[in-house]
């Protein structure tokens, strides 16, 4: 028998739903950020990986030929991975092929290529990765060209 001056049981108060969405808020702000930035690793991860396999397609090329892939046509042609994931519409960047800046003789006989990934998020502040025949590394983060020796950029 229910009376009227006892409160019914079985429910949640107003009070312990707002205690609980409160801790699910403050809890989704520490966890997001965290997410964003593994997500951009391994974007950066994902690019690091297209500039490593396409550069394997320029050595292969290059000991069969004995020159890379000439600039003009890398885009063009399929000798070379021009994008980093499964598909181009699906990847984290695009890869390029530009003409060594390391010595003349080795510009001069096309005995160099470097290989540079453009990441397609804007928000990332790693914008550009790069690796070269000669094994050079770096990228360009927050504007700033940095060296293999970065974390953000060759891990």
């Amino acid at each position: 028998m229910h009376h009227p001056w006892q409160p019914k049981s079985g429910g949640f108060t107003l009070v312990e739903v707002m205690i609980t969405v409160a801790i699910v808020a403050i809890l989704a702000s520490v966890a997001y950020p965290a997410y964003t930035e593994q997500i951009r690793k391994g974007k950066r991860a994902e690019c690091r990986s297209g500039l490593l396999q396409s550069m394997q397609q320029q050595e292969r090329y290059y000991t069969q030929f004995n020159q890379y892939v000439t600039f003009a046509t890398a885009a063009s042609t399929a000798k070379t991975q021009s994008f980093s994931g499964d598909s181009l519409a699906a990847s984290a960047c695009g890869i390029a092929a530009v003409q060594c800046t390391s010595g003349a003789a080795a510009v001069a006989l096309n005995q160099c290529v470097e290989l540079q990934a453009s990441m397609r998020s804007g928000s990332d502040p790693v914008s550009l990765l790069y690796l070269t025949s000669n094994g050079d590394k770096g990228c360009t983060y927050n504007g700033t060209l940095r060296t293999e020796n970065e974390k953000q950029c060759w891990p």
